[in-house]
């Protein structure tokens, strides 16, 4: 089976699983690729975004057992304010990489200020060069977040998923388990992945080399979690209706 995963660190316990078993073909990409290729027939499976998953449901079948969840902080998706320009901003440059963080970021700025700022999805290279210059407002997503740098004298960045919490008081699903009609798969499947990974969390752990290992186990463990909960349900079912509402789902 093709099996298409996330390549950023926020995914590999759930991914785990089928990295290690030799029946399954990995296509390793970005969520908003995946969704492409699960539409196209060109992976059988795909960890795509959540709000693909809202946009496609007639098409899709999704697994609301687990997936990329967080409560109460996310870490690897930041939004950079840009303290010397006008708030809110006109335009976002967001990482191409998610669609979700892309229109969360939308959302979460029309909450705020009552704007529904432009986006442009733009390569996170470019992102982080305009960040150094100093330059705009932007979203970066995955591994280029975490390891993003920024001056803070011109950047707040502030944690999607905890500015989120802050305003619906519920947690958020950032991707999903998803096949394409009428393929459907157990829920079983996929739990069965991620229960691999957590007990291999140790070697998730080691084979991460970019960060101190407290912090990777703090941000795969505490941060981060897998198991969809009632909270995470409401969350998803609130964002869609507020994407529903801006026209942008």
């Amino acid at each position: 089976m093709k099996i298409g995963i996330v390549k950023h660190l926020n995914a590999r316990p759930l991914t785990w699983g089928f990295e290690h078993n030799p029946e399954h073909k990995i296509v390793p990409e970005n969520p908003s690729i995946l969704r492409d290729y699960l539409l196209r027939g060109l992976v059988d499976v795909g960890l795509i975004s959540s709000i693909e998953c809202l946009r496609n449901s007639e098409v899709l079948h999704v697994s609301k057992k687990v997936g990329v969840c967080a409560s109460q902080k996310v870490r690897s998706i930041k939004f950079f304010r840009n303290k010397k320009e006008p708030y809110p901003p006109f335009r976002v440059l967001t990482d191409n990489g998610s669609r979700t963080s892309m229109a969360l970021v939308r959302v979460l700025l029309h909450m705020d200020s009552g704007i529904l700022p432009e986006v442009a999805p733009t390569d996170p290279r470019i992102i982080k060069q305009e960040i150094q210059l100093g330059r705009g407002s932007h979203m970066l997503f995955g591994d280029n977040a975490l390891f993003a740098e920024w001056d803070p004298e011109v950047y707040e960045a502030i944690d999607l998923a905890e500015w989120w919490y802050k305003v619906t008081g519920t947690s958020f699903i950032f991707a999903l388990w998803a096949t394409k009609k009428p393929l459907e798969l157990s829920d079983s499947f996929f739990e069965e992945s991620l229960e691999y990974g957590l007990k291999n969390l140790d070697s998730i752990i080691e084979n991460e080399s970019r960060l101190p290992k407290d912090l990777v186990r703090k941000y795969l463990s505490e941060e981060l979690h897998y198991k969809i909960t009632e909270s995470d349900l409401k969350g998803l079912e609130t964002f869609g209706n507020y994407c529903n509402d801006l026209g942008i789902l």
